[in-house]
């Protein structure tokens, strides 16, 4: 008998990382205060911008955050763009 092992994340599991008080749960309550997720101690979490999309990622290991580039869904988002621009709500 095999036993195969999935990796997966499923949908809302990063509530857990969130509510249960991990990594994600500092930035939470600092925006929440003052629209700001950033504070003393944390990875400074820049602001997402068209021309700098800066993505906050969390990893395993001895580091546990790093910022990363959202530019894996750049279509995607340009195409949503576009869409709100010709049909604005």
């Amino acid at each position: 008998m095999t036993l195969t092992f999935l990796v997966w994340q499923f949908h809302t599991s990063d509530l857990i990382n969130v509510y249960g008080g991990n990594d994600m749960a500092s930035y939470l309550v600092r925006f929440v205060t003052n629209l700001d997720p950033n504070g003393s101690g944390d990875l400074e979490w820049p602001k997402w911008t068209s021309s700098s999309p800066n993505l906050l990622t969390f990893l395993d290991g001895l580091i546990p955050q790093t910022i990363t580039q959202d530019t894996y869904r750049a279509e995607a988002i340009a195409y949503l763009m576009d869409r709100e621009l010709l049909y604005p709500a």
